[in-house]
């Protein structure tokens, strides 16, 4: 195989210091400001490792969640959206999918047992007079 064809390893930055101790490469020991004539320096360093892409995506799928936390503190809110519950009432099936912001939170009522029109709710109240068979 030749070097062009070779992919370089994906490397990542530790987030942890890491100290290291290297031989001054001023003055090997000879009247140094720098190492204070210790011939040694102190440095902290990140150290890198090779990481694989396929590492890096099975991480943020093992831990979306956290992920997504992390990214909502850096660059703003990413709305949630989960399924809340699947719900069997009078006439058919429905899945209620929730979708939290900073806004609020509001419900999408599907249902999942023939073709219909989407119910958005946008209270808590009115979501549950729904699950009482009471909307239908």
């Amino acid at each position: 195989m030749s070097l062009l064809n070779k992919k370089k390893a994906i490397t990542v930055v530790l987030p942890a210091p890491h100290k290291a101790k290297v031989k001054c490469p001023i003055c090997k020991g000879n009247k140094c400001v720098v190492c204070n004539m210790t011939g040694n320096l102190s440095i902290d360093v990140a150290p890198k490792i090779p990481i694989q892409r396929a590492h890096i995506i099975k991480y943020v799928a093992e831990n979306i969640h956290e992920v997504a936390k992390e990214i909502t503190k850096k660059y703003g809110l990413v709305p949630e959206i989960n399924t809340a519950e699947v719900l069997e009432l009078n006439d058919g099936q429905y899945e209620v999918v929730q979708v939290s912001s900073l806004g609020g939170v509001c419900w999408i009522v599907n249902r999942l047992d023939e073709l219909d029109t989407p119910r958005y709710f946008t209270s808590k109240q009115e979501l549950d007079r729904f699950k009482q068979g009471w909307m239908n």
